[in-house]
């Protein structure tokens, strides 16, 4: 008994220093952890560190979301339309991003993939009064092609 005493005794201060070494030990993942912080309030910073965010955290459906708004504001839809199907490619019941994409498509000219997205956004969100309103509009544009394609053949 006197011996396992005299172990316990020369082991413990060692069992200790390890466990303090291992929780403020500094890891590769350090500099990630404090990009990732950085990352969660980067709402508000430009483009390039939401990219480099995004690069980070490759598959944040909100992040991408973000970014995608901000290639539509910049004018930049190829990108956002991509943008948003990645998201949807990780998420494909986020409502909010076939709304987004839908809204896209539809102020691109492309009534039927605008409302074949309204019509997913409702599926998520039933009741949703963005989604129907953008499935009503896309309806419309889609009628409105046929009316113009006639006027098109009378002219001939």
């Amino acid at each position: 008994m006197n011996g396992i005493r005299r172990w316990i005794d020369a082991l413990w201060p060692l069992a200790l220093l390890v466990v303090f070494l291992a929780t403020f030990r500094k890891t590769s993942n350090d500099s990630a952890d404090q990009a990732l912080a950085v990352c969660d309030e980067a709402y508000a910073s430009p483009l390039a560190t939401l990219e480099e965010c995004l690069a980070l955290d490759p598959r944040n459906v909100e992040l991408m979301t973000e970014i995608g708004d901000r290639y539509v504001a910049s004018g930049a839809a190829e990108r956002a339309e991509a943008m948003y199907r990645g998201a949807l490619a990780i998420d494909p019941r986020d409502g909010d991003v076939h709304l987004r994409l839908g809204e896209l498509l539809l102020r691109r000219g492309d009534a039927a993939a605008a409302r074949t997205e309204g019509q997913a956004a409702l599926s998520t969100q039933p009741g949703s009064l963005a989604a129907e309103h953008l499935v009503e509009r896309a309806v419309a544009g889609q009628s409105q092609v046929p009316d113009r394609a006639k006027g098109a053949e009378r002219n001939r």
